[in-house]
């Protein structure tokens, strides 16, 4: 898995479903240069592509479950023409689009023919492979052709990539597993190697199956299952010969990315006399239980959610949140009354100053943070229920905290006394200061701030 600037994917094999989001992906992607040059047809750049579309020359660049775009190798007798490179705008200056040309050009070293390719001449493309050592060959009419030498490219390690498995690679895995694991498996006292093969037989399911493979060369293979409550990472194996590389480490990386967009854990098994016990200790698995031969992990991904500016009529939807998570609270400080909490959020409700917080694109809170001249007032700070105790509140918090921080101001708060916010805001680092009828007020003070009064 390549990492750029933050975002990190891994090289998947196109399959057949993957055209239409492809063409997709080209079309927004090419949308810029199409219209500088008058000729934006989506339709029509749809078509072309899906003509042209060939499985076993596409590769999907894929972070987690979101695939961030693809490109096209077709390989000539005398060159390698790179038909298409495209990175969904939302993805682009990452700098996804030079990790690519560092693996085609590892690719074209491998097999000994230069690269070649055409761009628009509006395009921003032109630019972008001229950086990258490629030179203009020729002009025609919309287009500006490039070529990179062999003598030009600079030799680097060729990468790896993904492919969904067929029925038809059963013995040739069933071989490669036993390769990887008879050691492990003798050294467990598991020397039934046929009982061993008859197993991986049975369980064997092609579409949850994907190859490791290097210039047609397998690697190794993974198997995945996804359920409604975790993952289930079934499989890693890797040739001995090529195992040590950050092969197996690249793959677990991306299958967290997984976890961590669709907020579920990914549960394993481990032989218990295994070096594997160590690697998935170290790409950040706990422990969880042992039964006969087997250790059993868990990888537990923190929650991820996005912040959205609110809007004058989120106002409803905001107010049932305030309303859910401060309904308990509130009764049991003998204080609520539906009708006026809401005319008094409305009267307090500012939209530009209300984060909505959102996950998997549901509004699940919102806070207001009000920025005074010498202090941060967290005015108001709602979760519904179900997304209380994921740790979301925490993150969010110490965020807070380290805008406090960088402009040196405390952070000043109030909490109903009866309510679990005070244990909450407590273990986050803030103070009681004083109380007043229901409420309790705190203050945190901001890091300089303590290293100042200590100093």
């Amino acid at each position: 898995m390549l990492k750029v600037i933050g975002v990190s994917f891994i090289v998947y094999a196109a399959e057949p479903h993957d055209a239409d989001l492809l063409a997709n992906i080209r079309v927004q992607a090419m949308r810029e240069s199409l219209e500088a040059l008058g000729r934006f047809d989506p339709e029509r750049a749809r078509e072309r592509f899906l003509k042209s579309f060939a499985c076993e020359d596409t590769f999907k660049l894929v972070s987690g479950q979101q695939i961030l775009g693809f490109y096209v190798l077709r390989d000539r007798p005398d060159h390698i023409w790179l038909d298409h490179l495209y990175v969904h705008p939302s993805a682009q200056g990452t700098g996804i689009g030079a990790a690519v040309i560092a693996r085609i050009k590892a690719h074209a070293v491998s097999n000994g023919k230069p690269i070649r390719l055409g761009a628009l001449k509006q395009s921003k493309a032109n630019a972008f492979y001229q950086r990258h050592g490629f030179q203009r060959t020729h002009s025609e009419d919309f287009d500006n052709y490039y070529e990179l030498s062999l003598e030009s490219i600079e030799p680097s390690t060729p990468v790896f990539i993904l492919k969904r498995a067929e029925p038809e690679d059963i013995e040739q895995l069933a071989n490669l597993r036993h390769e990887a694991m008879k050691d492990e498996w003798a050294a467990n006292g598991l020397t039934d190697y046929a009982h061993a093969r008859r197993h991986f037989f049975e369980d064997y399911k092609p579409e949850a199956t994907l190859k490791i493979a290097l210039d047609g060369e397998l690697l190794g293979f993974t198997a995945v299952h996804e359920y409604q409550d975790y993952i289930h990472l079934d499989m890693i194996y890797l040739h001995p010969k090529a195992q040590g590389q950050g092969i197996g480490a690249q793959i677990v990386a991306n299958i967290k990315q997984h976890a961590v967009q669709v907020g579920k854990p990914i549960r394993l098994g481990a032989l218990r006399v295994s070096n594997s016990n160590k690697f998935y200790q170290a790409q950040g698995f706990n422990f969880t239980h042992n039964v006969e031969f087997n250790n059993y992990y868990q990888f537990t991904p923190e929650p991820v959610f996005q912040f959205e500016t609110a809007a004058p009529e989120n106002f409803e939807e905001l107010q049932h949140i305030r309303y859910t998570a401060m309904k308990e609270s509130a009764e049991a400080n003998g204080l609520f009354q539906h009708d006026k909490a809401s005319e008094i959020f409305l009267s307090e409700y500012v939209p530009e100053k209300t984060r909505k917080i959102l996950r998997n694109g549901k509004t699940i809170g919102f806070y207001v943070v009000l920025n005074h001249p010498d202090h941060l007032y967290l005015d108001m700070f709602y979760l519904l229920p179900a997304a209380q105790g994921l740790g979301i509140g925490s993150k969010i918090l110490q965020q807070i905290k380290d805008q406090a921080d960088e402009q040196n101001k405390p952070i000043r708060l109030d909490a109903l006394r009866i309510s679990r916010a005070n244990a909450f805001y407590q273990h986050h680092g803030f103070h009681l200061t004083h109380s007043e009828g229901v409420n309790n007020y705190y203050e945190y003070a901001p890091e300089c701030s303590l290293e100042v009064s200590e100093a």
